[in-house]
């Protein structure tokens, strides 16, 4: 009688990250995962979930992201310099920094988490505008 009859989207468990890039760890260059990712280091480049798989972002407070972000879920309390897409649900903790514009469908906010950008909150069903990657800087360009 009182059941709810959506169908329940499948969820990463917070405790079961299969994938983790730790706090003495930079990475160069676009990154795409699965299931759980935890980055408490820094990313420069766009980090993208595999899509249509349930996926779980938490970036930790020390962690940084220098580059347009997708995930599923997203758990964040660090520093986002792009645009973040969250299918489903998105939490800003209290050290969260977003330097972006962002689409969500369900929203957390702490007290002291910052965006500066546009918020767009995603309708049922619908999908989320894919990301614009920016245009890979060619050397030759870089070096003039």
């Amino acid at each position: 009688m009182f059941g709810n009859s959506k169908k329940k989207a499948p969820q990463v468990s917070v405790d079961k990250f299969s994938s983790l890039l730790s706090g003495n760890v930079s990475l160069a260059g676009d990154l795409q995962f699965e299931d759980g990712l935890k980055i408490l280091g820094t990313v420069r480049g766009n980090v993208s979930h595999k899509p249509g798989a349930a996926s779980l972002l938490a970036l930790s407070a020390e962690g940084r992201i220098e580059g347009n972000v997708s995930s599923y879920d997203a758990l964040i309390d660090g520093t986002i310099i792009g645009d973040l897409h969250v299918e489903h649900l998105l939490e800003l903790h209290s050290n969260a920094r977003v330097v972006g514009n962002i689409q969500y469908r369900q929203l957390s906010m702490e007290n002291g988490a910052t965006v500066d950008g546009k918020l767009t909150r995603l309708a049922d069903g619908e999908a989320p505008k894919p990301l614009e990657l920016p245009a890979p800087v060619r050397e030759e360009a870089a070096e003039a």
